[in-house]
């Protein structure tokens, strides 16, 4: 039996005095494709997906059945749980290294004053680097100069250049800008361990409880 709901009152009514207090089904209601509520004893099969009510005797609501879930919101959930699942993961990874990074600035320095030390060692390092490569291009320069005024000289005379010198001073052009390269790697280089020492350094007294200065 299918009912109107706004009659469901008066059903409850009638069956509740046609029939004894054991024999009262629970009445399940649903809403039809015209947007109307119904109301029976079974649900019909083309509204068994929907959301559905069941209502005892005195038509109070004793459960509801959620509507079965579409399959873009199913691959929504599924999408959702999925990216929780990878997030949690990667801020175990995060902690980890964070307390393995931890315990290296606290094992490897004991004060901040042997990890700035640290910091001026390595960045001298690269700066006489940087100077014994400036003075090594200074020497190529020369040689450079050295090569192109004789390559003048035969122009002027009206001689060829000999393939030997043409060589040489390929090859020097190329060490030179190699060397030029190589300074601008370690000068990015000095820039990167400088942030590197920051942030450490920062780190350092935020676990030792120093205020920074």
């Amino acid at each position: 039996m299918i009912l109107n709901a706004l009659r469901l009152p008066a059903l409850l009514l009638a069956l509740t005095v046609a029939l004894p207090g054991s024999a009262f089904g629970a009445i399940k209601c649903w809403t039809n494709k015209e947007g109307v509520r119904e109301c029976g004893n079974v649900v019909p099969p083309e509204y068994a997906q929907q959301e559905t009510r069941t209502v005892n005797e005195r038509g109070v609501t004793i459960e509801v059945k959620e509507r079965a879930k579409t399959a873009e919101e199913l691959e929504a959930e599924r999408a959702t749980k999925e990216a929780e699942e990878r997030r949690i993961v990667e801020e175990k990874k995060r902690l980890e290294e964070q307390a393995s990074y931890d315990n290296m600035l606290l094992s490897t320095f004991t004060t901040e004053q042997e990890l700035i030390a640290s910091r001026d060692r390595a960045t001298g390092a690269i700066d006489a680097t940087i100077e014994i490569t400036g003075a090594t291009i200074n020497t190529l320069n020369r040689k450079q100069d050295d090569l192109k005024k004789r390559a003048a000289a035969l122009e002027r005379a009206g001689s060829p250049l000999p393939t030997e010198l043409k060589e040489d001073m390929a090859s020097l052009e190329k060490q030179i800008q190699e060397k030029k390269d190589y300074i601008e790697y370690k000068k990015r280089e000095k820039e990167q361990l400088l942030e590197k020492f920051d942030m450490d350094l920062k780190r350092f007294r935020e676990l030792k409880g120093v205020r920074p200065r």
